[in-house]
């Protein structure tokens, strides 16, 4: 894509007269993820050890809020929520992450979460086939799965072809991991005895195998400061590996040949958004006030799309999708898990 086309995109999204046709639809996703932050923050979706994630609560409203999307006033609201917004929070991502903490944790993490991305990936792609899916699928919970949960689905989602059921398939990778990531986060801390590692290394295989940020951090936290320390490092670079990642399944696509090929043969302008400001951040140019409050932009615009989403979404059409695409979903949980474990234990024989 050429930046002057670019360049004439972005005018064309930021312009006052799009932004004007769009605010009532931005404006109700807004207040529908503003609902899910409030209960979340004041504890609300906590019920005993159980925790309820505010994306989840803002998809299930905005599924049930499914028949407005057809209501002419949100219409542009909803595209420009459920992609513009989207491609911000997700680029805004990027002040997350510092060099020096990626690298801090030796090799170990390091190794565990370029080898969960990109195996997660391929072995998605390969395994949809096997259940008789798209290879596209395959991709989509495949950078779910390996990467960081809802917001890489997302963002793959932004490269993959369009067809009459991408909204669909999107909404179910991103409920389908969040519950598999709340599953293995209560499961993964009691394997400690049995897997007899140290608590470095159930950082890594917490950080390395667990889908969603907060899920890491949940599982992470029961185990003790040290434990959540380093697994939160190793998510960090899986998040890390988003911008490779999106750019490796754009190429993919590009590559496949037919009209498929034609949707995005370059990556997507708002993963440099990413990386730059990845790259401010391990400068230390951004403080840390700021860096928390773009954090928590950055989840808000993401949950604020994930309303769009919902709202797109027929909740008749989720039901009809099959167990085919659940047990791609539960094959690509135990297959990073068992991939994480198998290479602590190598690296270990290693002396590494």
């Amino acid at each position: 894509m050429r930046s002057s086309t670019v360049a004439v995109e972005l005018a064309r999204l930021w312009a006052p007269d799009n932004l004007r046709r769009s605010a009532p639809g931005i404006a109700l996703c807004a207040a529908i993820a503003a609902v899910a932050f409030y209960l979340d923050t004041h504890s609300l979706l906590r019920f005993g050890a159980v925790w309820v994630p505010p994306l989840i609560l803002t998809l299930v409203i905005g599924m049930a809020l499914q028949p407005l999307s057809t209501k002419a006033v949100l219409k542009p609201g909803l595209e420009f929520a459920g992609r513009t917004l989207l491609r911000v929070g997700v680029a805004l991502l990027g002040a997350r992450l510092t060099l020096g903490q990626l690298v801090e944790g030796g090799a170990l993490p390091v190794v565990i979460a370029v080898s969960a991305v990109a195996c997660t990936i391929v072995f998605g792609a390969w395994a949809a086939r096997f259940f008789g899916l798209s290879r596209d699928f395959g991709l989509l919970t495949g950078c779910a799965t390996g990467v960081c949960g809802a917001a890489a689905a997302m963002a793959a989602s932004a490269v993959l072809p369009k067809h009459e059921n991408s909204d669909r398939d999107l909404a179910f990778t991103v409920m389908g991991v969040n519950f598999l990531s709340t599953v293995v986060m209560v499961i993964y801390p009691t394997l400690h005895d049995v897997l007899r590692f140290s608590l470095f290394e159930m950082g890594v295989f917490l950080g390395g195998a667990i889908h969603d940020v907060a899920q890491v951090a949940g599982a992470g936290q029961t185990m003790g400061p040290q434990v959540l320390s380093d697994s939160i490092i190793t998510k960090l670079l899986r998040v890390a590996a988003l911008l490779p990642a999106i750019a490796g399944i754009a190429w993919w696509v590009a590559r496949s040949g037919g009209p498929q090929s034609d949707a995005r043969p370059t990556p997507p302008v708002f993963l440099f958004g990413f990386l730059a400001l990845a790259a401010l951040n391990s400068m230390g140019v951004v403080p840390a006030g700021v860096r928390d409050a773009v954090g928590q932009i950055s989840s808000f615009l993401i949950i604020t799309a994930i309303a769009a989403l919902g709202m797109k979404t027929s909740l008749l059409a989720l039901a009809r999708i099959g167990m085919g695409p659940v047990m791609l979903l539960i094959t690509q949980t135990i297959f990073i898990g068992l991939l994480v474990i198998s290479l602590i234990y190598g690296m270990r024989a290693l002396g590494l």
